[in-house]
């Protein structure tokens, strides 16, 4: 039980006591917040009470409030009741004691490690035609967030990425490559590459890609070279074969790099190319067994009306694989490698349909574990002028975002005029890029579309990653400037103090855990980033109007111990967020 739930479940103990019929038990999960301060820091509606206990709930409230009041509660200060709902003022002293206590040594410390199930995590899956671009960025943000999230819990996670290195798609950057820049076709030791471009991997190969479709609206046959590089490359065509690897050599190469600079990584790396033909075999073996059938031109289908999917296609007329086809041996493939762990597929939501279909074939396949399949599906990721295409070549790199968030941090930092070496300045610039990157992307809401504006993500004030940064770097200040010893401080009691002022942040720092839990188990770290929003903006509020190191003797101690304490909380925080602090800004 986290330290809120405790404090909930004393709360529906005092509300059971109140009660005539003591067989009735509140359920935590009713408790509220109230609007406003005014209203106090709890609410209970009484609602679910009136047909157990035959009363209207506004008489309801009125007794639990007169029976509460008559008891003494450590917890309790006063309660009051406001038409059907009892509305609880907490002692801030108690709340102080019980919070301080947790989050002083670890703020996480209360969720339980138990021995929970393994969880294997699939995200960013990139093709190695392009770079990587805003859309992945997002992806793999939500990745690491929940894989951070998970982990903090006692899950064990394996995080795997799926590199898709083969298909049309990689044959459309081959064919525009060997058409060469001025479609002479391919001349080997003439033909450009990365190095003498002086470009990343990635970036060159996907300028070829976005190239194929410009030459494919003027030359309608580029569309069946395509077909053939795929045929081609399915009969291991040695040519093919060699350009198709070299091509894909720069694009990982590429993907390394950009990884490496958005703290990213993965326990295994799964490609495409590696398992498609045991795919092929699998869907074969389905057919034969008459689980799968061919439609009229001959393609291999998964006929799934019956359970209210649109049918599937399979196998291609002409015998090569689609997607779908190495997802399925995917699937096998990793039950073997991790025990039949369940697994979370972070994909876009327009992938939704296609997972509805991908769990449903592995059902009739009599896949073990296929209940255990679960689509962690997110929105788009738009841009301010629009949608983002990347055969148009409209998309945001990734690369390309760093550094123009980088340039805009390097600025806000240069107009401070504080003198920074080369090495601090680079590492702040590096730090607040991220964090603005980071924090923007995962404050909204998995599921929704979203529009990145990356002016509004690099600010200091608002609901930005800076923002909390310099929350967090206040406080580490005002702690070096006391002199204050940590370990003192987690010894600080104060049973004196009244704490009032306090309570706000407390009750906010009290929820930690209990936030953290639930968005692990929703896999939602939006929930987590508008949380520390929540306690930077209330710890900026609290030392504006309470001054700490000028304060009285016995103040300036407890108002310490609260400041390490949101300190820590915002610390740990973000580092669930993927975000490294700074302790100094």
């Amino acid at each position: 039980m986290t330290l809120y739930e405790a404090i909930l479940a004393e709360l529906a103990d005092a509300i059971e006591s109140s009660i005539s019929d003591q067989s009735i038990q509140i359920d935590s999960a009713i408790f509220e917040t109230p609007p406003n301060a005014t209203l106090g820091d709890i609410a209970f509606p009484c609602f679910s009470l009136a047909k157990s206990l035959k009363k209207n709930p506004v008489q309801i409230a009125r007794d639990i409030t007169n029976a509460i009041h008559e008891k003494t509660s450590p917890l309790i200060a006063r309660t009051e009741a406001k038409g059907a709902y009892v509305n609880f003022f907490l002692s801030a002293k108690t709340v102080a004691s019980k919070t301080l206590a947790v989050t002083l040594f670890d703020p996480l410390h209360e969720i339980k490690k138990k021995k929970r199930t393994p969880i294997v995590l699939e995200y960013v899956s990139p093709n190695t035609n392009k770079p990587l671009h805003l859309g992945h960025v997002r992806n793999a943000f939500l990745g690491d967030s929940i894989a951070r999230l998970l982990e903090c819990t006692g899950t064990k996670v394996h995080k795997t990425c799926l590199v898709n290195d083969r298909g049309i798609h990689i044959c459309k950057s081959m064919v525009a490559y060997q058409h060469g820049i001025k479609g002479t076709g391919l001349k080997g030791q003439g033909m450009p590459t990365p190095k003498t471009e002086n470009k990343k991997g990635d970036h060159f190969v996907g300028e070829y890609y976005v190239r194929f479709e410009t030459m494919a609206k003027k030359d309608p046959a580029m569309q069946d070279a395509a077909a053939e590089c795929l045929k081609k490359w399915e009969a291991n065509d040695t040519r093919t074969r060699i350009l198709w690897k070299k091509m894909n050599a720069w694009v990982l190469k590429g993907f390394d790099n950009t990884f490496k600079e958005l703290g990213i990584s993965f326990d295994k790396t799964y490609y495409e190319s590696a398992i498609y033909n045991q795919g092929r075999d699998l869907i074969h073996a389905a057919f034969k067994k008459g689980i799968f059938k061919k439609d009229e031109t001959g393609a291999v289908i998964a006929p799934l009306e019956q359970y209210k999917l649109p049918d599937k296609v399979l196998l291609r007329k002409d015998g090569t694989s689609i997607y779908i086809t190495q997802d399925i041996y995917l699937a096998y493939t990793r039950a073997k490698d991790f025990n039949n762990s369940p697994t979370l597929y972070v994909v876009g939501s327009e992938q939704d349909t296609y997972f509805n279909q991908l769990f449903q074939i592995l059902k009739i396949m009599g896949f073990e574990g296929a209940q255990n399949l679960v689509h962690v599906s997110y929105g788009m990721v738009n841009l301010p002028e629009g949608r983002m295409k990347s055969r148009e070549g409209t998309v945001v790199d990734a690369d390309d975002l760093i550094e123009e968030l980088k340039g805009m941090a390097y600025e806000i930092l240069d107009a401070r005029e504080e003198k920074l070496s080369k090495k601090e300045r680079e590492k702040r610039t590096h730090t607040i890029a991220l964090a603005a990157l980071k924090y923007y992307i995962l404050e909204v809401n998995s599921s929704s579309d979203m529009i990145f504006n990356p002016k509004e993500s690099i600010s200091f004030h608002g609901r930005t990653g800076p923002y909390i940064l310099y929350t967090y770097a206040r406080l580490k200040s005002i702690l070096r400037k006391s002199h204050a010893k940590e370990e003192l401080l987690k010894k600080q009691k104060n049973s004196h103090y009244s704490w009032t002022a306090e309570k706000n942040l407390l009750l906010l720092l009290a929820q930690f855990s209990f936030i953290v839990e639930h968005a692990a188990h929703g896999h939602n770290p939006a929930a987590v980033a508008k949380y520390l929003y929540q306690v930077a903006k209330t710890t900026n509020e609290y030392y504006h109007e309470n001054p700490v190191l000028n304060a009285s003797p016995n103040d300036r101690n407890a108002r310490l111990a609260l400041v390490a304490a949101t300190a820590q909380t915002l610390r740990k925080g973000l580092s669930l967020l993927g975000i490294s602090v700074l302790e100094k800004m």
